[in-house]
């Protein structure tokens, strides 16, 4: 009996081994992530170890929760679905396990009726449940949904953008009148399509974004950086500037952003208060005051870091990006720091930083584990004026330091220290380009400002190749931008169902003398912080309220031999058309049109609608309507 025991334990003991093996495969094939995350977790310090896998741990089983919730959805919207890919699983099964022809058929029928069976079973289920009036409560639906957010998310910030999904889903579903409605309404899935075609044209209005579209990339009690969303999910209307994107610095008074670099070339643009950027390269460092009006380029990769010296004023920087690595994508990466932000050096393995800085782990611990403030701290008024004495002696200060003349500055470049392009009483536009300061060439671009006095407006107009991206940093109004993108969807939409209701033998589109471009105006009211976007060619108008200026500053891509083309004013493009062009492009004699033309003597800015109205009367506002659609036919027919 010992002897047969003997001979046992062993093999009981391998075969124990074998399946803790076959168990830790399939896990570790189950969940790679889980896998990696712990790989990850072990080429950390010690006392950092345990924390980080019971992290992996935790996410491991949040996506469990996830996946899970998706199946019960899954099952609820979807039974059918949910049935083909147990049918597919069942099959997969059969190739791995049965090895004979007759076993791999006998499988295979098997599932196929195990298919059938569970589709019957719940088609009469559903069946039951509509003759006994039974519903599912949408009040209870969406209770249920956003119990699952709060379960996922906890008091973090994507819980609320949860819960307004739970809302969207629920609305969805109404307007669709359940699944079981497409019997009843054919049309279902093409309401659902042109809903997801509105949804990527950014709704009614794609070219404008407001507060809630930006997103706090770093944040602390003493500033942030905040980021507009990717153009090209707002609309694809908007794919021609999909790598860009824009930010937002915003520091109090008498803090310091600590030095980090950007996978992204950008231009910045200082919109309120003073300080101090300092720019690391390879063997070079560079300190520039700044102020408002100043525009600075920032190479990909360079480090910086930013003081705002003022006692009283925030600093408030508008950024626009270029990310170099991936497109539409950036990150800021911190060396200096420690826990918050997180420096990268700690993402290194231990024996690699010993061997880089060639000393001992809890020296590197010493340096790179203290910092816990955050990226943007409070600085004492010593510290910013030792700073500032530095920089003033070591880097190149604007405007004394190098490059003081136009084009030639190597650090910053002042919009308002140059002559406006165009000023009047009704307003002025500083623009500067590659001819201005030759580091805008680097990537293309324009910046302008345009200071719109109260009750005037910039008189339409449109360019040629740029895309006008702008921002508006004081005051009130509103943009009038004309697109026939919009209106070549709608028509479409309208031809649709018109073709599925109605049985006409023409079609009215088709019918002669209605054929022809046509427009859709987007209308937006603007106010500080609100960013809007014009293509090229999209004929546009901004207009100040009658309480106060409003100013606006641009960043516009592809500025080389981009043109700005006026429609109305002293320079409108269309006077210079021939007498028998005017009167082929209006079908009326060219002595009205040049009496239209000429009645503005105004040059880019001019009085805006309520100004007119207020001087002549309410008739001008016939007139001016009649003004407005005459340029737009004209433009059409260019």
């Amino acid at each position: 009996m010992a002897t047969n025991l003997r001979t046992l334990l062993p093999l009981l003991l391998l075969a124990f081994l074998s399946l803790s093996a076959l168990c830790t495969i399939s896990q570790a094939k189950e969940d790679p992530q889980l896998r990696e995350c712990r790989r990850e977790c072990s080429q950390k310090p010690r006392q950092q170890r345990e924390q980080c896998e019971e992290r992996c741990w935790e996410k491991h089983q949040q996506r469990g929760r996830e996946q899970e919730r998706e199946r019960e959805r899954e099952l609820v919207d979807n039974p059918k679905g949910e049935a083909e890919k147990r049918y597919g699983q069942c099959r997969e099964q059969c190739e791995e396990t049965q090895h004979g022809e007759a076993q791999h058929k006998q499988c295979v029928e098997h599932c196929q009726q195990r298919y059938e069976q569970e589709i019957r079973e719940r088609g009469q289920e559903q069946g039951r449940e509509r003759g006994q009036g039974k519903e599912v409560d949408p009040q209870e639906r969406v209770r249920q949904c956003r119990k699952e957010c709060r379960e996922e998310h906890g008091e973090r910030q994507g819980r609320q953008q949860c819960e307004q999904r739970c809302e969207e889903r629920e609305q969805r579903r109404e307007r669709g009148g359940g699944r079981d409605d497409l019997i009843l309404n054919p049309r279902r899935e093409e309401q659902e399509e042109e809903e997801e075609e509105r949804e990527e044209r950014g709704g009614e209005n794609p070219y404008v974004f407001k507060q809630e579209d930006f997103k706090h990339k770093l944040e602390t009690e003493h500033g942030n950086i905040r980021v507009l969303k990717n153009f090209a999910k707002q609309s694809k209307l908007l794919l021609g500037i999909a790598n860009y994107r824009l930010a937002v610095v915003e520091l109090n008074p008498r803090t310091f952003l600590l030095p980090n670099h950007w996978d992204a070339d950008d231009v910045c643009y200082v919109v309120k208060g003073r300080g101090t950027v300092t720019v690391l390269k390879k063997e070079e460092k560079e300190s520039h005051e700044i102020r408002q009006g100043d525009i600075m380029k920032v190479d990909a990769g360079s480090v910086v870091y930013v003081i705002n010296s003022d006692s009283r004023e925030k600093l408030i920087i508008v950024k626009l990006i270029n990310p170099v690595s991936t497109p539409g994508k950036f990150e800021a990466f911190f060396g200096a720091g420690g826990e918050n932000p997180e420096s990268f050096y700690r993402a290194f393995s231990d024996e690699v930083l010993e061997a880089a800085f060639n000393t001992q782990r809890d020296k590197i611990e010493r340096i790179f584990g203290k910092q816990r403030r955050g990226p943007i701290v409070r600085a004492s008024e010593e510290q910013i004026r030792a700073m500032t004495r530095r920089s003033s002696e070591g880097g190149h200060l604007w405007p004394f330091g190098e490059g003081g003349r136009y084009g030639e500055s190597k650090g910053t470049f002042n919009l308002l220290n140059k002559r406006p392009t165009f000023s009047n009483q009704h307003g002025e536009l500083y623009e500067a380009d590659s001819n201005d300061w030759r580091q805008l060439g680097d990537l293309d671009v324009k910046v302008s400002l345009a200071n719109i006095t109260s009750g005037s407006m910039l008189a339409p107009f449109y360019n040629s190749r740029a895309t006008k991206i702008a921002v508006v940093v004081q005051g009130q109004g509103r943009v009038e931008i004309i697109c026939p993108h919009l209106a070549k969807e709608s028509e479409t939409r309208t031809r649709r169902s018109r073709e599925r209701y109605e049985e006409e033998e023409e079609d009215e589109l088709n019918r002669p003398g209605q054929q022809g471009q046509r427009y859709r105006t987007i209308r937006a009211n603007l106010s500080p912080g609100t960013v809007f976007v014009v293509p090229a060619g999209h004929p546009n108008v901004e207009i100040a309220s009658r309480d106060e200026n409003l100013q606006i500053m641009c960043f516009e891509t592809r500025a080389e031999k981009n043109q700005r083309i006026f429609l109305a004013g002293r320079n409108n493009l269309l006077r210079k058309m021939e007498r028998e062009a005017k009167e082929l492009a209006f079908d009326t004699s060219a002595r009205k049109v040049d009496e239209l033309f000429d009645s503005q003597r105004e040059e880019a800015f001019v009085p805006g609608p309520e100004s007119r109205r207020s001087q002549h009367g309410s008739g001008g506002r016939g007139h001016g309507r009649e003004f407005i659609e005459s340029v737009v036919e004209a433009v059409a027919g260019m």
